[in-house]
């Protein structure tokens, strides 16, 4: 390589060269990101259009486009728990023109879930956080219970009964029920769906008694007899549900689960790249309008920076590791 050339060995004009060559090679990030985006960037959605993922990458995108005048193309690619989207992904060229939404299935559950994977956390870098969504514990009206406490003593006094629904196997739902059983020391039995509807139909319908459940579905029960919310998993009581305590609240410490999105680049990608792609995308999340829209789909934004975010992830990772290793929680 030029760089471990002595350049006292070069003629004068190879010396010239030599020295233009690498100060072009450290200017090109910078020119790069001044001249980025100077086509569509496509937005991997690794999940079936239509549904909150592919809504929320719409919503967002959009804006985003507007903020750096060029168009976001959501393209979705759905199979194996978002692992084949987010594998087109890891094969992109790293230079900001396609990016992923990854939820706790590619941050933190596929890589202890799955025996094998086609990447690893270091193919990508950490662009921006999008958003949590609250879960909240819900029972059908024939659970004799009222609160977190009652439910427990339920739980250990109807092992025959005690199972719980959710949208499927290694889903925020999932992980967040083994987390609440780990923490009160139950044990009851699994029972997966394909999406959180079919779920909540047997919830009402008494073929299953338990289940967290999603804000923007919880608000179609609020007034209806068929259902009883006992908590909900967030650090403060919900606007749309004031009469439901937090998990805190209820007496259960020490609960760290949400569902969460977030969006990934390659790996390489420059970092003045992912600074405008964080920044256009934080600006669009700041939005009164675009909070309103997220918040029907029963998602709260959360801001922050790249390092933000990828220290988030490296803190939150590992504990999610260790909870489904000791549930014993596996797709293989």
């Amino acid at each position: 390589m030029i760089a471990s050339m002595s350049l006292k060995k070069l003629g004068r004009r190879q010396w010239l060269a030599a020295v233009a060559a690498l100060t072009m090679g450290a200017s090109l990030p910078a020119a790069v990101a001044q001249n980025y985006p100077d086509k569509p960037i496509r937005w991997i959605v690794p999940y079936a259009a239509g549904g909150a993922s592919d809504i929320v990458a719409r919503l967002i995108g959009e804006g985003v486009g507007n903020e750096l005048g060029q168009r976001v193309v959501v393209e979705n690619r759905p199979g194996a728990g978002g692992i084949l989207g987010t594998q087109v992904l890891a094969s992109a060229p790293p230079d900001g023109y396609a990016m992923v939404t990854a939820d706790n299935g590619g941050l933190y559950n596929n890589w202890y879930l799955y025996e094998t994977m086609p990447y690893s956390p270091d193919s990508f870098e950490y662009a921006a956080m999008l958003g949590r969504f609250p879960l909240i514990l819900a029972v059908g009206k024939d659970v004799p219970v009222r609160n977190v406490g009652e439910w427990a003593q339920w739980v250990k006094q109807n092992p025959a009964k005690a199972s719980y629904g959710t949208p499927g196997i290694g889903s925020p739902h999932h992980l967040s029920m083994a987390s609440l059983m780990d923490i009160l020391e139950l044990k009851m039995t699994h029972i997966p769906y394909k999406g959180d509807s079919a779920a909540v139909v047997d919830l009402i319908g008494g073929q299953i008694p338990t289940m967290f459940m999603g804000l923007a579905t919880a608000r179609n029960y609020i007034n209806d007899d068929r259902v009883r919310f006992l908590a909900v998993t967030w650090p403060d009581r919900l606007d749309a549900l004031p009469n439901v305590p937090t998990l805190e609240q209820a007496g259960v410490k020490g609960f760290e689960i949400s569902a969460e999105q977030g969006v990934l680049v390659p790996a390489g990608t420059p970092p003045e790249v992912v600074g405008k792609l964080n920044a256009a995308i934080n600006k669009v999340l700041a939005r009164p309008e675009v909070q309103e829209k997220l918040a029907s789909l029963g998602m709260y934004p959360v801001m922050k920076s790249p390092e933000e975010f990828k220290t988030h992830v490296d803190d939150q990772r590992p504990k999610a590791g260790e909870l489904i290793k000791r549930q014993g929680i596996t797709i293989n």
